[in-house]
């Protein structure tokens, strides 16, 4: 039986053994995307009888916390999900060599959803230097936005004459196809045909 529309309960009114199970199943759902069976719970928790499992499942059901659907393995789902964080705020601009002057009460953040939000985004790391002259180094991750097309001038993800994957600037000629680095020092790269996987929107660097 799960909680009445507009009843509501707090993390506090667990014990701490269902806050516990409740955190997990939170991991679990936000980083995998699914929550654990109830094996799986049992093992984490060295509780041997899917019985003891059960009884903190139904426990957090019926606070509202959680919700089942019967028949599945792996039905558990959160009734309140995290909202994934994809804004920052703004705290000013840096100039090399220069003063830098932040604003500490600064409350404008920088919306950078359009990398992740949609469906049709994907992600690729990078390994090894063939991009270091781009200014992307290995352990990068490029944003990419899925589709078969592009206009001239956009970076893409592509494969080149059948020849291995590419990070290029895509520009087509009469007879060939001109992909160049984003760094304009670098040799221009021809082809007769490029397959392209998608358009790089953004690079992500972790430190």
């Amino acid at each position: 039986m799960t909680a009445e529309p507009g009843e509501h309960f707090s993390r506090s009114a667990l014990t701490e053994r269902q806050r516990d199970v409740f955190e997990f199943l939170r991991e679990m759902i936000v980083s995998h995307g699914y929550g654990p069976t109830v094996r799986e719970i049992g093992q984490h928790f060295k509780i041997n009888s899917p019985n003891g499992v059960m009884s903190h499942l139904k426990a957090l059901e019926k606070k509202g916390l959680i919700s089942r659907k019967p028949g599945m393995s792996r039905a558990i789902q959160l009734t309140d999900p995290p909202q994934p964080q994809a804004a920052l705020i703004h705290i000013g601009d840096i100039t090399m060599g220069q003063a830098l002057k932040l604003d500490t009460n600064a409350t404008t953040r920088l919306e950078f959803s359009s990398l992740f939000a949609s469906k049709s985004h994907c992600c690729v790391r990078v390994v090894g230097h063939g991009l270091l002259d781009d200014h992307i180094i290995e352990g990068d991750y490029l944003s990419v936005r899925r589709q078969s097309d592009c206009r001239d001038g956009e970076l893409i993800l592509g494969i080149a004459d059948d020849t291995g994957v590419t990070v290029k600037r895509y520009y087509r000629e009469t007879r060939r196809i001109r992909l160049e680095s984003l760094n304009r020092r670098s040799p221009s790269l021809f082809a007769t045909k490029v397959k392209i996987i998608g358009l790089v929107v953004g690079v992500i660097r972790q430190f």
